[in-house]
């Protein structure tokens, strides 16, 4: 599964899809079949497919791990390439369609009337259809950096899909109703990490919910520094992948995004169980529902083990930091009874109210939070739970009946 740092570096690969911004960093431009690889990624990835629309400017690649020697194409992420200010096309899209809302673009020509093309957001879309037609057994993801986590929100949410990405700008404004419908039902799937001193990145406002707005700069605000603010190098992360951040422990960067990979798994298992529904527990193999959702044939290849598995990891994490958080109270109180061997236990307490250290704000509220985190995995793994075996049941019934999707399926 990719981590927050993998992203980070597929938004920058991204660029390198220009031929021109490549041949000035002296590499040569990717291309399908690159292999992605280097101590910031957490394994190999290889390059399945590029775009490069020299009409409007859109560039974008997919890319699967690689197991094995081979891709693995159960895991597709897409990736955005953003603004290049030496390009007027995306310039132009800036312009056009993240602050007019237009998604198309309007080509000046000084002969005639301007020339109405389809702009990125788009192009984008129809990369994303191909990907999703070549690979549908993929859960595909995305991300992208500034104009290209626009596009890539964009993207995720129109199609359903986790986003994590860097300094974009919100795309509220170009989406559809039903894609405004899904990320109002399903919030913590796209996650845009922004700076918080970042012009660039944080125009639009948040009404897709997808920011995470973080202070990852030191000394306060420097006017001129306002573009390194918007950079992909102000991102730093730990030796796991997590994004490191003030007030944010590595812990809680792991189990963010263990909770929202969940919460794309379990709203895949819930659309592939309406499915079953609305064919009455049952499927014939001319209504080809179930081979042509990848939902299905990723919950028959290892979803299951999983999700089990790493909600399970998520309440044993809260329960882990519960009880480090009373052994740090008990160590606090033994330390300033080490310190003040005169005072009394009571005394001892108030001296350590008074500076501010209670076992209500040590132990008390953090309990209570992790407490909550666990009851909302536990109804995750309850939802989970009633989910599969719904569908196995479906499964299993259709397979009686059906030979020969149980020979497709190959079990």
């Amino acid at each position: 599964m990719a981590t927050e740092r993998d992203y980070n570096v597929f938004a920058d690969e991204a660029y390198q899809i220009d031929k021109t911004r490549a041949k000035n960093e002296d590499r040569a431009p990717l291309q399908k079949g690159d292999i992605l690889e280097g101590t910031k990624l957490s394994q190999s990835y290889i390059v399945l497919e590029v775009a490069d629309n020299n009409k409007n400017g859109m560039q974008a690649m997919a890319v699967a791990p690689i197991k094995d020697g081979i891709a693995d194409t159960s895991e597709v992420i897409i990736a955005y390439a953003g603004t290049d200010f030496d390009d007027k096309l995306d310039v132009l899209t800036d312009a056009t369609t993240v602050v007019g809302g237009d998604i198309d673009l309007s080509i000046p020509q000084w002969w005639s009337a301007p020339k109405k093309i389809d702009g990125q957001a788009i192009s984008a879309q129809k990369f994303a259809t191909s990907i999703k037609k070549s690979y549908p057994n993929a859960v595909i993801s995305t991300t992208g950096h500034s104009l290209g986590e626009y596009l890539a929100i964009y993207i995720a949410a129109e199609n359903k899909w986790k986003n994590t990405g860097f300094n974009g700008p919100d795309p509220y404004n170009i989406l559809s109703d039903d894609a405004k419908k899904w990320i109002k039902e399903n919030p913590g799937l796209l996650a845009n990490y922004r700076n918080n001193y970042d012009k660039i990145g944080n125009f639009g406002g948040n009404k897709t919910g997808a920011a995470i707005l973080l202070d990852v700069s030191t000394g306060g605000y420097n006017p001129a520094k306002s573009l390194d603010y918007h950079g992909l190098s102000t991102w730093q992360f730990d030796k796991s992948g997590n994004l490191i951040a003030p007030g944010r422990s590595s812990r809680d960067s792991r189990l963010a995004q263990m909770e929202a990979t969940t919460r794309y798994q379990l709203w895949n298992l819930s659309v592939l169980s309406n499915k079953l529904r609305k064919s009455h527990g049952g499927l014939s193999s001319s209504e080809e529902i179930f081979i042509n959702s990848g939902e299905a044939l990723i919950v028959v290849n290892g979803v299951s083990t999983m999700m089990q598995d790493g909600l399970n990891t998520v309440i044993k994490e809260y329960q882990q930091a519960i009880t480090e958080a009373e052994a740090l109270w008990k160590e606090t109180v033994e330390r300033a009874q080490g310190i003040g061997m005169d005072l009394s236990y009571e005394e001892v307490i108030g001296a350590l109210a008074s500076g501010g250290a209670t076992q209500a704000n040590i132990v008390g509220e953090p309990t209570a939070f992790y407490e909550q985190r666990i009851a909302s995995a536990k109804q995750m793994l309850e939802e989970y739970t009633t989910l599969i075996s719904e569908i196995q049941t479906s499964i299993d019934q259709q397979l009686a009946k059906d030979q020969q999707l149980a020979k497709d399926i190959q079990f």
